[in-house]
């Protein structure tokens, strides 16, 4: 039987980008890594906060599909300048190794469940070659944060109850503080929001052809004591294959855009993940941009047909290419 070939998701529209983002001391971000918005689905032009992988902040971007922009914003402080001055529930991991500890956020995944933007940090560590050319461990304590801040982007909370509970949780547990690249360590990539409940996406481990989501409460990564509740999933997204990002649908289901895991060859592409069946649906690959990584999703429209299909317009950005490259694609949802 020959091999099913995915059908290629073509971008409809690129973006002009009006401003620039910026990342870490960098003037231009080369390294954006989500976008999320507080504003109502389908409306033309909204606000949004766009998140990268390499400073202390988010920034404000603005959103206009018939003018075919995004124009950077604001920026919105998430760690405060002084790493002494960092507050935050729960414990910071720690396993006594004083080596390289970078002062970053690490943001992988935004998401908006009102009246708060969350944004997570990666939860991972890095690996890093001192100037002696000696191997490191980066751990980065500060990635295993996660932060929320109000619409406005004021008033930044932070968060080390998600890394306690990834060192203790019996899936993620035995890849707490490893290498993603060396030894299939935690990274997580994605972020999305349902009914009070965060979502997870971990870009590494992938377990037996499944890649992994967490959920649990969002209040209580805030709350000292509070039951998280949590909940593992496992999605069969193909060998080699992680989860980059999450849009979540209207009707509860969830868009995945899946890349490789780490040196793994897979490409990137979107798949129907169905939470309450538990079911998987590959809907096809984005066509590739020579040396762009997918890692940004964004749902920007939605029309629903009377036959329970839909049709859905994503925003995707982009890590490498000079403020993320965004652009639109578009494709059909099957019904529930």
């Amino acid at each position: 039987m020959p091999r099913r070939v995915d059908p290629p998701f073509i971008a409809t529209r690129e973006l002009a980008v009006i401003g620039e983002f910026r990342s870490g001391e960098a003037a231009v971000a080369t390294d954006l890594s989500g976008i999320a918005s507080a504003a109502p689905l389908n409306r033309r032009r909204r606000k949004c906060l766009v998140i990268d992988n390499e400073g202390l902040f988010a920034q404000f971007a603005t959103l206009d599909l018939d003018a075919a922009t995004l124009t950077a914003g604001a920026v919105v402080p998430l760690l405060p300048t002084d790493r002494d001055a960092l507050e935050a529930v729960g414990i910071a991991p720690d396993d006594g190794d004083p080596g390289p500890d970078r002062y970053i956020l690490d943001g992988e995944g935004v998401a908006w469940l009102g009246p708060h933007y969350y944004v997570a940090g990666s939860h991972s560590i890095h690996d890093w070659v001192t100037p002696e050319q000696r191997k490191r461990a980066d751990y980065r304590r500060s990635a295993h944060l996660v932060a929320r801040i109000s619409r406005d982007g004021r008033r930044p909370e932070l968060s080390f109850r998600l890394n306690e509970l990834l060192a203790e949780r019996k899936s993620f547990a035995p890849y707490f503080l490893k290498s993603p690249n060396k030894r299939d360590g935690l990274n997580i990539e994605g972020l999305a929001a349902w009914r009070r409940r965060l979502y997870f996406g971990f870009r590494s481990p992938v377990i037996d052809g499944k890649a992994l989501l967490l959920s649990v409460r969002a209040a209580a990564l805030f709350t000292p004591g509070a039951d998280l509740a949590p909940r593992t999933l496992r999605v069969p997204l193909g060998r080699g294959a992680g989860i980059r990002d999450l849009a979540m649908l209207p009707d509860g289901r969830l868009l995945i855009l899946s890349g490789p895991a780490s040196d793994a060859t897979a490409g990137f592409a979107i798949h129907l993940f169905d939470r309450k069946r538990e079911t998987v649906r590959r809907l096809g690959r984005l066509a590739p941009i020579e040396g762009d990584k997918v890692e940004g999703l964004l749902l920007a429209g939605y029309a629903s047909a009377a036959n329970g299909s839909a049709s859905a317009e994503l925003l995707v950005l982009a890590d490498h290419p000079a403020n993320g490259r965004p652009r639109l694609f578009t494709l059909d949802i099957p019904p529930a």
